[in-house]
């Protein structure tokens, strides 16, 4: 189908909140090689059950529990980003993230310490700290990695649809 997006081109960006004064600098993470969880999250079941209630159980919807996102990518020891994966990962500092989908390759823009996809791109923005970034290291193979994002709060999207 022509409305099919491909997965080339997708981009995952943060803002870096110790660079530039205070408002932070926008990053793009060098070479992922793919992105789950951004959307997933169940909410906890409420029993609202009375005692007179023979049959069954009853239930009101909770709070959504936001699952961790998943980034594997292959590690470029001397590359920004990756070197700083690791310094943020230690601060545990709820970070702005914005991945953004392959209708085009503009960048996005950050605007009063927020990160606005382009209006050629669709975007899914979050927030979520470095859980963890683990190096995996085998033989016959490149070094690869994996960073955890534990997600906080909800995923905002912004739908790009052409005229």
């Amino acid at each position: 189908m022509a409305d099919d997006i491909k997965t080339q081109g997708t981009h995952l960006y943060f803002i870096d909140p110790d660079a530039a004064a205070g408002a932070g600098a926008l990053v793009k993470l060098t070479c992922p090689t793919g992105i789950t969880g951004v959307t997933g999250g169940t909410a906890d079941q409420i029993e609202t059950t009375c005692l007179d209630v023979t049959t069954d159980k009853t239930y009101e919807r909770g709070l959504r529990s936001p699952v961790a996102v998943s980034v594997p990518f292959n590690l470029k020891p001397a590359d920004a980003s990756h070197q700083r994966l690791f310094e943020l990962k230690e601060t545990g500092q709820v970070l702005k993230w914005m991945v953004l989908l392959s209708e085009s390759a503009d960048p996005p823009t950050l605007v009063t310490g927020e990160i606005v996809a382009p209006a050629t791109r669709s975007g899914l923005a979050f927030q979520a700290y470095i859980s963890e970034v683990n190096i995996d290291i085998a033989g016959n193979e490149i070094v690869r990695g994996t960073l955890t994002l534990q997600r906080s709060g909800p995923v905002t999207p912004t739908w790009y649809v052409p005229a």
